[in-house]
């Protein structure tokens, strides 16, 4: 039997020649063009994606929003002390 299973070098190797081939083919601007094209137009995750499918699909738990409001008061710049001079 044999694996007819893509090493990720040889993937590279045949991506980076399919891409020289279209610039040789076409030109850089179209190929460009088309690269633009392809990743504004890719399939979006929908926002109302229940979480079981979420996990089904690999992604991580939807993130829930920060309340600004809700934060505890952490001062940055500490205290001036008089003691903490000597």
């Amino acid at each position: 039997m044999s694996s007819n299973v893509l090493s990720e070098r040889n993937f590279v190797l045949r991506l980076e020649f399919s891409i020289a081939d279209a610039v040789h083919q076409r030109g850089i601007v179209p190929v460009i063009a088309a690269a633009v094209r392809a990743w504004w137009n890719r399939p979006r995750v929908p926002s109302d994606l229940p979480a079981y499918l979420r996990a089904d699909i690999g992604l991580p738990p939807v993130a829930e929003p920060v309340i600004w409001h809700s934060l505890p008061a952490i001062t940055i710049i500490p205290g001036f002390n008089e003691r903490s001079r000597r």
